[in-house]
This record gives structure tokens, C-alpha cells and sequence, in this order.
């Protein structure tokens, strides 16, 4: 996902830079008394510096003045479009302001088949088109999003000595808010066959239980800073869903497809 994430910004310049207002939030239950939080109108937050032209932020203004992340606990919480301060900061400032870029597409790791994604889920909107006045709530998924399900890993033998070839199809299911929209998507993962990246630890994700990052992430510095396994796109395939089936969702959403066949070579049995 940290490979597909940089592929479409970088390739598609997929992602938009904005400076707005960061407004109060008034309750999450999953942060605890302990903290404040204050939203912008969009989620998620570019984090990768390797994304040429997107704006990390490193800490907001306050009025004038420029608060480093750390200074009053603050955490940028990139997941979901917010700023997290101490308590003791105060929870209702309305000078706070930062400068972000918020992704074209949000990503997300799913195990629901297509059908229930589709059909039965509701989702917020990033709403890029239109000036909001107030914050995007937390901990919900907003689109454009495109979700990411391994359907199926299968290994076959490949070489003496015991090394197989590991095949994981991979689908993921793309929500637009229109039809130019999904179609640079579904352009930009069909030219993708033949990529090759690196495989990273788990370890290596970058962000926290606060959705933040420590110190900077850099995708591209991070894939080739040692010699990793590889990983082959072999066949990328994308479609739209009907317009027989699309004439029963939200009319707001176009949906799209893409198949991914990843392979890589492993030794499993050592």
C-alpha cells in the first residue's frame, strides 16, 4: 500500500496543497482527557517527503506564531486530518491554522468483498470541491478512497533448493467523485505492470497509533536504503463497475477496479 500510495502521487500528481483554518473538536472518545484535538476539513495528510511538491507539515501557526510538532504535545495526526495537543493547551482556539496536502485518494486495508463495500457501506466525503467551515470527523473512512484486499496467495516451485515463486492477487476497489477521476486512477495502475519495489518490514510503517510520524518518512530513501526482497507487478488489470449495478449505489460515486498480480521469489521452508 506504501508503494501504490507513492506510485499514483508521484506518477499522477495525486494530491491536492491547501492552507486552511484547524477547528475545534468537540469530542473523540478514543483520545481521553488528556488531549485536544483540532480538525481540518480533509484527511488523510500526505506524509511521504519523496512525494515531489506535496507540503509535510512539521507543526501549525498559531496566529502568527509557529508551533513546532512536540511544543504543547503536539501530534499530527496525518490519518485524520488533525492536529493533537495537550490538554492543558485548551480546546476551544479558533486562530490555529496549517498547511498541508491531502491525498486524491485515500487508502485503506480491507477484508469486505467488493459487494459489501459497495453496496452497503456509507462513507464521508474529503468535499475538495467546496469550501467546508468546520472539521471532518475522526476514525471514519472518507472518500475518494481506493481499498486494498489480498484476495489470494498461492506459492509454486520455481528453482532448485527449495525457492518458489509467491503469487498474491491483490484487488482494489476505487471510489471517485466523478468519471475523470477514476479514470486517471485506473489509467495510472494499468501502466503499472512490470513495476518492481522493495519489500519493507513491518517495522518500516511509518506511522503511529496517533497517525503521526517520527522525525520524517521517505518512501523512495527507505525502499533503497539496503538491498530488500523484491516484489514484480506482473499483470495489471482495471474496469469499471457497470452501469446495470452503479444504478444502485450513491449516484455521487464511480467505481472502479484493479487487479493486481504481485509475485515474488522466497525461500519458505528455511
Amino acid at each position: 500500500m506504501l508503494w501504490a500510495d507513492n506510485f499514483i502521487c508521484n506518477k499522477a500528481e495525486a494530491f491536492q496543497n491547501y492552507t486552511s483554518p484547524l477547528y475545534p473538536m468537540s469530542t473523540d472518545d478514543q483520545l481521553g482527557d488528556g488531549f485536544v484535538a483540532y480538525s481540518s476539513p480533509h484527511k488523510q495528510w500526505v506524509f511521504d517527503s519523496s512525494v515531489d511538491g506535496a507540503q509535510v507539515p512539521s507543526g501549525i501557526y498559531n496566529n502568527e506564531t509557529f508551533i513546532n510538532r512536540g511544543d504543547d504535545g503536539l501530534i499530527i495526526d496525518f490519518d485524520d486530518g488533525r492536529v493533537i495537543l495537550d490538554a492543558s493547551f485548551g480546546g476551544a482556539n479558533n486562530n490555529l491554522s496549517g498547511s498541508y496536502s491531502v491525498k486524491e485518494f485515500n487508502w485503506y486495508i480491507t477484508n469486505q468483498t467488493e459487494e459489501e463495500l459497495i453496496v452497503e457501506s456509507k462513507f464521508d466525503s474529503n468535499g475538495r470541491f467546496k469550501q467546508e467551515l468546520s472539521g471532518i470527523a475522526p476514525h471514519k473512512q472518507v472518500v475518494p478512497a481506493i481499498f486494498v484486499n489480498p484476495e489470494v496467495v498461492e506459492n509454486e516451485p520455481f528453482a532448485f533448493g527449495g525457492e518458489d515463486k509467491t503469487t498474491t492477487n491483490i484487488r482494489c476497489v476505487v471510489f471517485a467523485e466523478n468519471s475523470y477521476q477514476l479514470d486517471g486512477a485506473l489509467s495510472v495502475f494499468a501502466d503499472s505492470k512490470n513495476e518492481v519495489f522493495s519489500k519493507l518490514n513491518f517495522s518500516d510503517y511509518p506511522l503511529t497509533e496517533y497517525g503521526d510520524i517520527t522525525g520524517t518518512f521517505n518512501y523512495i530513501d527507505l525502499a533503497t536504503r539496503e538491498r530488500r526482497p523484491l516484489f514484480h507487478v506482473e499483470e495489471a488489470r482495471v474496469s469499471k463497475l457497470s452501469d446495470r449495478v452503479s444504478k444502485n449505489i450513491d449516484p455521487s460515486l464511480f467505481v472502479g477496479f484493479i487487479d493486481l498480480e504481485v509475485t515474488n521469489l522466497r525461500f519458505p521452508r528455511l
